[in-house]
């Protein structure tokens, strides 16, 4: 039924939130021409002068805090979040309402002379949002120099467009698109180069648990495909980290009955990187994603990756009198001490049976509805 009533949505007051609620609204006005939709904007300086030192795209985790907090005491009736900042788990009063279908899912790159990246003079300065990025590219143009950006893509956009802090920007597609500065989009990078971040490309909306009438209204606009896609996604990246500070990137891409998952664990300094490919039931995605993710894991060059993310300036170094010391020195997963896989998120004996067949060299061709 089409409904005629009145729904607020939250957003915090900024340029690419205000973009991606207006797209919101577009959509479910669309599907439901005569409801009103009403954008209430949300400041909070506090949460703003801490996003500034953060790792995000459109909503730091503490900007989020303060949007869901905000949901759940009645301030509006809706949220929309990118699904690539849903780094915690909802709070027990929210569930997802919907999840629209899918934009672009992939990462672009912003270059004003429209140079693509192989083109790229060395020693070029490339704007980055994630560990992610900053790890494929260091892998794939090891002439170039990621430089990590912190507090989401507006300030990564304007240290490039006015501060000249970079010569050139990678941002989601998505949200370049969102942000109107598609004509210096000079590249798209295909899963073949670069993947993308969990839930990259998806726009998750969130309603309170017990508003039923505002959850149905929404369901209008909900993408099943979209929906299991991100499930997977985030399920993946969850197994590994709890946030974007990691070089891991997944895409999922569900058919009517089979969900294709492809999915790495990368270096920051760009010299290596792990990638696995799962395929099974659609229906299964978030046991699809936390088993891709136990799959790499136990890689030992994975635990590697994810332990060098937590140093800046590079692994110390290892003499070969100081090998004992360091568990990641010529040692197996089974050799590693029990506590010390609890506290990179691995379980020591994972409960995990993977065909012999594991189609793990395959790569999925991306899909034409993107």
């Amino acid at each position: 039924m089409k409904s005629e009533a009145t729904y607020s949505i939250g957003t915090l007051d900024g340029r690419l939130n205000r973009a991606q609620t207006k797209h919101v609204i577009g959509l479910l006005s669309a599907a439901h021409p005569r409801a009103i939709f009403d954008m209430v904007t949300v400041a909070d300086p506090s949460s703003n002068r801490r996003s500034s030192s953060e790792l995000f795209t459109a909503h730091s985790p503490s900007e989020l805090d303060v949007l869901l907090e905000r949901l759940i005491d009645g301030e509006y009736q809706l949220l929309d979040i990118a699904a690539e900042d849903m780094v915690r788990p909802l709070p027990n009063e929210l569930v997802i309402a919907a999840v629209p279908s899918r934009g672009t899912p992939y990462d672009a790159l912003l270059h004003k002379g429209g140079l693509i990246a192989d083109d790229l003079p060395e020693g070029t300065r490339v704007g980055v949002l994630s560990l992610r990025s900053q790890a494929q590219i260091a892998a794939i143009w090891p002439s170039l120099r990621p430089k990590l950006i912190y507090g989401g893509a507006v300030s990564a956009l304007d240290s490039y467009l006015q501060n000249d802090q970079v010569d050139a920007l990678v941002l989601p597609a998505t949200q370049a698109e969102l942000l109107g500065v598609q004509d210096i989009v000079s590249e798209i990078f295909f899963p073949e180069m670069m993947l993308p971040g969990a839930g990259q490309g998806t726009i998750i909306i969130l309603a309170r648990k017990n508003d039923e009438d505002t959850i149905a209204m929404a369901k209008d606009i909900h993408s099943e495909a979209s929906y299991r896609e991100v499930l997977a996604e985030l399920a993946f990246r969850e197994r590994i980290c709890s946030d974007q500070d990691c070089p891991v990137g997944v895409l999922a891409q569900a058919g009517d009955e089979e969900m294709i998952l492809t999915g790495a664990i990368g270096s920051p300094s760009g010299s290596s990187q792990d990638q696995a490919v799962l395929r099974g039931d659609v229906l299964a995605s978030v046991e699809l994603g936390q088993r891709l993710a136990e799959r790499l894991l136990v890689s030992r060059t994975s635990l590697v990756d994810l332990l060098e993310a937590d140093f800046p300036d590079g692994l110390p170094d290892i003499g070969p009198d100081d090998e004992d010391e360091y568990l990641v020195q010529d040692t197996t997963l089974n050799e590693l001490d029990e506590s010390a896989l609890e506290n990179l998120g691995v379980d020591p004996e994972p409960d995990i049976d993977i065909p012999d067949d594991d189609p793990l060299d395959d790569f999925a061709e991306p899909r034409d509805d993107y």
